[in-house]
């Protein structure tokens, strides 16, 4: 198991480096203007279930169709087919363990996790998370197997919304530190209505480039001698830019049109 403040200084240390790099990319094209330094997205680290914040955030639960519900797995563990991953993020995944009610025979209901979505820890020493893109999953009608039920799980990647809260995967046990899976800890799935997330959203989403395609291993990235795929680059970008709303003072108009300009290759 690891040790939760080694597992956070690791990845603080694993942020200041790329996000370092980061601000030289991005402020070297600046013209020097004053609006180059001008906060257009605002912080939100006042609101609820963000930044220190231990509040429960603000947002609208998440609606799912007729027939559909999520259930608990305690004890299925972590699938790494990536055909399960639905990630535009990816400095955790959540489990989402889905169970269609409807008559056997039936069509897939496909359900939406809007982008925007919210988990919330049920840990306050873990972070809240948020997804960046909109995904459309289907869930075939639960069949009986046996005495038990047969379930649709997924993994949802997520963006962090409490930079100095632990990274969720912190404890994880066995094969399962290979991955920055948190399972059992998020059961409370929301729609945020923060306006400044919101306005970041409509920036980064409808990038299809940025779906994560492979995992990144935390046990590997411990080591001394790991050097960060350029392929993770642009995630740690978008989660620097998330914590500056959450956490910090903001983004700046610079920061925006460099951000934009890197999006032009995830289209």
């Amino acid at each position: 198991m690891y040790n939760w403040m080694n597992s956070l200084l690791f990845f603080s240390s694993l942020f200041i480096l790329l996000s370092c790099k980061g601000d030289t990319e991005e402020t070297e094209p600046f013209p020097g203007t004053d609006d180059d330094y001008k906060i257009v997205i605002e912080t939100s680290r006042e609101q609820s279930g963000i930044g220190e914040s231990d509040a429960y955030p603000l947002g609208q639960p998440l609606k799912l169709p007729e027939g559909i519900r999520l259930v608990q797995r305690r004890y299925h563990k972590f699938d790494p087919d990536i055909s399960k991953l639905y990630a535009h993020t990816n400095f955790f995944y959540v489990d989402v363990n889905l169970v269609n009610d409807r008559m056997p025979g039936t069509p897939p209901v496909i359900v939406e996790f809007p982008a925007g979505l919210v988990v919330v820890s049920m840990d306050h020493d873990k972070q809240n998370g948020i997804s960046i893109e909109k995904f459309l999953v289907p869930v075939p009608p639960t069949e009986r197997i046996g005495s038990g039920r047969d379930t649709t799980t997924i993994y949802i990647g997520m963006a962090c919304l409490n930079e100095k809260r632990s990274m969720p995967w912190y404890d994880n046990e066995a094969e399962e530190q290979r991955y920055p899976i948190s399972r059992n800890n998020f059961q409370d799935f929301l729609v945020t209505n923060d306006k400044n997330l919101l306005q970041f959203i409509d920036i980064v989403k409808e990038h299809p480039k940025l779906r994560v395609t492979r995992h990144w291993d935390p046990v590997e990235a411990h080591e001394p001698d790991y050097v960060t795929p350029e392929w993770m680059r642009i995630h740690s970008r978008i989660q620097g830019l998330i914590w500056q709303i959450t956490d910090g003072h903001g983004i700046r108009q610079g920061e925006i049109a460099a951000l934009k300009q890197e999006l032009i290759a995830y289209k």
